[in-house]
């Protein structure tokens, strides 16, 4: 998880900002009072943003993970991806998890579908942009909140999601939902500590830990993504060496290298 930290936003000036625990790099002392807590990024005239990684700085310069996520919500869109979503019905056992679910990946997958297991109807419960970006720093989450919702409510294991869900699960939240047990897995990439968020729920006797299947995360997949970033820039740098060589070679067979000199 601490690698994650390394995330940065820059925008096409080149300019470096980040929200919450990564930092202000590129904000103005004036934006990083209180008000940075309820933004992931101030610089609103930037069009272009783009993910770095601090790990994968080269001689100053920065290499693109990439773009940040520009993707529209409309209610028909969401209307789709909820068809066939209903209330749970009288008597059954209605589970919840929450998190960021950023990225949406098998470790994700099956950690619902273990979730699933323990009761009737698995409510799932997605964080907002500014409360992910405040507990992990830099530039997450990658997909904003819209995208994190659709893809969930995807998973054939979930029957609904809570959008923008709040942090600490409280005794009311649990009423209006009718929730029988709360569970989380052992796997995140959240950082702090879980106490509060979860007093009400163990105070209770319904908040359950199960061993995550997998230990995938989202660092796993920025690290895959740097692996093959360094493989194709060393691919590219032999392709130049061997092109380089192919046409000084050429170049000296038709005497026109450099000690033959000019007449």
């Amino acid at each position: 998880v601490g690698s994650l930290s390394g995330l940065s936003i820059t925008g096409a000036g080149g300019a470096a900002g980040g929200g919450g625990m990564g930092g202000g790099g590129g904000m103005d002392e004036e934006n990083s009072s209180d008000d940075s807590d309820n933004q992931i990024h101030n610089d609103d005239e930037d069009d272009e943003l783009s993910v770095y990684t601090a790990s994968q700085y080269n001689d100053g310069e920065r290499i693109v993970i990439g773009n940040q996520s520009k993707f529209l919500t409309t209610s028909m869109m969401l209307r789709l991806f909820s068809a066939g979503v209903k209330p749970p019905e009288e008597g059954m056992r209605v589970i919840y998890v929450d998190g960021a679910f950023d990225m949406f990946h098998c470790g994700h997958v099956r950690f619902l579908e273990e979730a699933a297991k323990r009761g009737d109807y698995l409510i799932v419960g997605i964080h907002g942009d500014s409360l992910v970006n405040k507990r992990r720093g830099s530039n997450l989450p990658l997909m904003n909140l819209h995208e994190r919702v659709l893809s969930v409510l995807g998973c054939k294991y979930v029957n609904d999601v809570l959008i923008d869900a709040p942090l600490v699960i409280t005794q009311e939240m649990m009423a209006s939902l009718k929730i029988s047990e709360v569970i989380h897995g052992t796997e995140s990439d959240d950082i702090g500590a879980i106490d509060e968020r979860y007093k009400y729920p163990r105070e209770a006797g319904i908040l359950t830990a199960i061993k995550s299947p997998i230990d995938f995360k989202l660092v796993n997949i920025l690290s895959r993504i740097q692996k093959k970033q360094a493989e194709l820039q060393s691919k590219i740098e032999r392709k130049k060496k061997a092109e380089r060589e192919w046409f000084n070679n050429k170049y000296d067979q038709n005497g026109g290298g450099k000690n033959n000199g000019s007449k």
